[in-house]
């Protein structure tokens, strides 16, 4: 009598979600899954390798050392935190809040940036966002 209880209260239990998997819409399921080209193309990104058009604006918003003396720098609205290159942007991490600023390279060219401050590739200069 019990093992007949429980394996209806199973069956119970699982049947709505039968029901359920049933009803779906295949368009909305695509959404959830992507292709490899799009699965590379998001690992790029991730990795800082995204081999984009060159950047011609870089903005440093700011840097953490943190406790174990690694740093975060944030450029470009993305952070450092999984590598020290962003969108063909290279942050130098020996650099890291000396002189309260930080070394970053892109295409061969190299500029000291404070928080805050833009290096407009094309003309070299440096402007200071505050």
């Amino acid at each position: 009598m019990m093992q007949k209880r429980t394996i209806l209260l199973l069956l119970a239990m699982l049947l709505p979600t039968v029901a359920v998997a049933g009803d779906y819409d295949e368009q909305q399921l695509k959404t959830l899954f992507t292709d490899k080209k799009e699965r590379d193309y998001i690992d790029a990104l991730r990795s800082g390798k995204s081999g984009g058009k060159p950047v011609k604006k870089v903005t440093v918003e700011g840097y953490v050392t943190r406790s174990n003396g690694k740093s975060v720098v944030w450029v470009n609205g993305k952070s450092t935190l999984r590598g020290n290159t962003v969108d063909n942007i290279r942050v130098n991490p020996h650099s890291v809040g000396r002189n309260k600023s930080v070394i970053i390279s892109s295409d061969g060219k190299s500029r000291k940036l404070k928080p805050g401050e833009t290096w407009d590739r094309q003309t070299g200069k440096v402007i200071d966002g505050h």
